[in-house]
């Protein structure tokens, strides 16, 4: 230890006093003998008394932030003694009291090398003198005294600091001058009040000079003048603000929220005005999103609520109600001039708008609009009314606008039996499955088949999967709907596998929330194990749609299908806008050529051109081939011709019941009539 270091050392040794010696960084160097039996005693913690501990660190865990900061200035000269009163609680729980002193400790050359810290105990309840001064001192709060003429008679350490002023320089003078801002303020009134009435003043205001929010409160003294004890609230308030804010408005783009509007609703309906509610909803936003880069979602909103604000001014309410929806109010003169404004809405957005990195994109808006109080004189159905309408603009391609009809109504209500009908036991309310052979061309036999989900609905019998598919997916309802058809289809499987050795290819579709979840996927093996089913006899059918494309854990799934053997189709070829994508990311055994191209066999050169290319593409990459919706016989020469030699469709059979299939397909084996290797005229089958 060096010389500078052992003078200090040596200080502490005075035996029979509490020192401790505290370098320039804050760690203790040494302390007494006295101390270390003392905190060793009581059981105090570590950071008081060993050597190498953090002094520092440990005040400002324990929010002494008066001691550090005096300890800091004694380190900086600017002064050269602090003293307080600390309270120290000890093993038993208890909280002794000691008066602490810390001077600078200098080596022998006069330079300064730390401080050192001096506890003497002391009771609070005994007649040794503890001083005012000493007591607001050690307060967190900052604290002030004023006459009867609010001059300044006190001023604390922390008061001092949160001020940004010296004693010398405002003790003994007016508080007026001083602080003159605070004149005709409510500092100024609440003071005066306090002195006059003779009653405590409690108060919250801001002070612009110091861009301080304060909490005061101005306690009357009975020989004259005021005691001020106040603290900085500021971070209060802004987090007060924040909240304020957050509960109206919307946190990432600034609009006004779901709560907002409801006032402005009820507003508009108290004081009987007519007005036009526009719901909204970005269409393709999960496309843009995987098509862009990280959290783009994000910015098309943004931009998305940038260009309705702009687009309505400020004579309608933009709100954002969920992740892609937004709901603009419209105090309305006639149902013709918000079907203009929809109208424009449908015009801009057909048009690409610019995001922050420059790039132009399209962003396809959906608009419904509903009229209070033509539509309805209740609110709520004036705003579902509006969704109904948006709902029924989403069927038409790209952005488009829909103005509400009492027919959607109806619609509505449909869906909402629908919805409800798809809960419960399933088979009883009526779903089933068909099959739908698939023949290969060079034998005429049946090669595989496709399992297509029905439903005939108790209340409005056959229900189209189109509709109940898109529910289901829309619902959640796609996952016990699914489940349900494989446990059918499972068990339909054994059931031929024993009695007749069934042993051929078997399509399942699968959405693509079913293809994302890794729930269901081991749902679908457990059955699958249940069932015991032949992996390698299960083909997993895939719409392409372009956004899994870029969905990582679509492709996690698929490759897990495929490895426990099963094999992975791709449907409705051709129809979507990243086939090749498809074919170079996705593990895909089987292309299934969409029937749009098959029609157009004959009778469109162009189409032609692409489905040969389709045929030859499937073939180079060393994929199954299968062409939907075959239903002439033109169009099995054009394919057969082109190498294509499975066929799904009318012409060979629509899809049937279990118990029709099986007749036919299994137990009598039908197979359709060849000629070299080819499918010859069926119209005698």
């Amino acid at each position: 230890m060096g010389n500078n270091t052992r003078h200090i050392e040596e200080f502490t040794n005075n035996d029979g006093e509490f020192l401790i010696s505290i370098g320039k960084n804050g760690k203790i160097i040494t302390v007494n003998q006295p101390w270390l039996d003392y905190c060793v005693e009581y059981e105090l913690p570590e950071s008081l008394w060993k050597t190498g501990a953090d002094y520092f660190a440990m005040l400002e865990k324990n929010s002494k932030e008066i001691e550090l900061q005096s300890i800091k200035r004694i380190l900086s000269n600017d002064i050269e003694e602090h003293k307080q009163l600390s309270p120290f609680t000890l093993a038993d729980g208890s909280t002794q009291w000691f008066q602490t002193k810390v001077r600078g400790a200098k080596d022998t050359a006069g330079h300064l090398q730390g401080v050192v810290v001096h506890h003497s105990p002391v009771s609070l309840h005994t007649t040794q003198p503890i001083s005012a001064e000493l007591i607001l001192e050690s307060m967190t709060e900052g604290f002030y005294l004023l006459d009867e003429q609010m001059n300044l008679m006190y001023l604390n350490e922390i008061g001092e600091k949160l001020l940004q002023c010296s004693q010398e320089d405002v003790i003994g003078k007016p508080l007026l001058d001083n602080f003159s801002e605070i004149i005709d303020t409510p500092f100024h009134y609440h003071y005066e009040l306090a002195l006059k009435e003779k009653t405590v003043s409690e108060f919250i205001d801001y002070y612009k000079p110091l861009d301080t929010w304060f909490q005061v409160k101005a306690y009357p003294l009975k020989k004259g003048g005021l005691a001020v004890y106040f603290q900085d609230v500021t971070e209060r308030k802004m987090t007060e603000a924040k909240l304020s804010e957050s509960a109206y408005y919307d946190y990432l783009t600034g609009l006004p929220n779901h709560r907002l509007l409801t006032k402005k609703v009820n507003l508009l309906v108290e004081e009987k005005k007519r007005f036009s509610v526009f719901h909204l909803a970005i269409d393709n936003l999960n496309l843009l999103n995987a098509a862009q880069r990280y959290n783009s979602g994000d910015n098309i909103i943004k931009k998305v609520a940038e260009v309705l604000s702009e687009l309505v001014g400020r004579s309608c309410l933009v709100a954002r109600m969920s992740r892609n929806e937004f709901i603009i109010l419209k105090e309305a003169d006639s149902p013709e001039i918000s079907t203009r404004l929809a109208q424009h809405i449908e015009e801009i957005f057909q048009l690409p708008i610019c995001l922050e990195n420059s790039e132009m994109i399209i962003v396809n808006i959906s608009v419904g609009v509903a009229e209070y109080p033509l539509d309805s004189p209740l609110i709520e159905e004036v705003i579902s009314y509006a969704e109904l309408a948006m709902e029924e603009a989403k069927n038409i391609r790209g952005s488009s606008h829909a103005v509400f009809q009492p027919t959607m109504k109806l619609s509505r209500d449909r869906r909402a039996a629908i919805e409800k009908s798809m809960t419960g036991d399933l088979k009883k309310n009526g779903f089933y499955f068909m099959l739908q052979p698939q023949i290969d061309g060079n034998t005429g036999k049946i090669s595989g088949t496709e399992i297509l989900s029905r439903w005939t609905h108790p209340e409005f019998g056959e229900v189209s999967p189109l509709e109940f598919i898109q529910i289901a997916q829309e619902t959640g309802a796609i996952f016990p709907l699914t489940v349900h058809l494989l446990e059918e289809v499972f068990a339909q499987l054994k059931t031929w596998e024993h009695r007749y050795g069934w042993k051929l290819s078997t399509a399942i579709n699968m959405t693509s929330s079913l293809l994302s979840n890794p729930r269901f996927f081991d749902k679908f093996i457990e059955l699958m194990d249940q069932y015991d089913i032949d992996p390698g006899l299960i083909e997993i059918e895939i719409t392409e749609q372009a956004e899994l494309t870029y969905s990582p854990q679509t492709l996690e799934n698929l490759l897990l299908y495929k490895s426990k053997g099963m094999s992975i189709a791709i449907d409705d070829f051709g129809t979507g806008f990243s086939m090749i994508s498809y074919l170079t990311t996705f593990p895909i055994n089987k292309i299934k050529i969409d029937r749009s191209f098959v029609q157009k066999i004959g009778h469109d050169c162009k189409s032609q051109a692409v489905l040969k290319s389709l045929i030859y593409l499937a073939k180079s990459i060393e994929c199954e081939l299968l062409a939907e919706g075959v239903e002439k016989m033109e169009e099995v020469r054009f394919l057969q011709e082109n190498d294509c030699h499975v066929f799904q469709g009318y012409l060979f059979d629509k899809p049937l019941k279990p118990t029709d299939f099986e007749q036919k397909y299994i137990r009598s084996g039908y197979r359709f009539p060849v000629k070299g290797r080819k499918i010859i005229s069926l119209e005698h089958t």
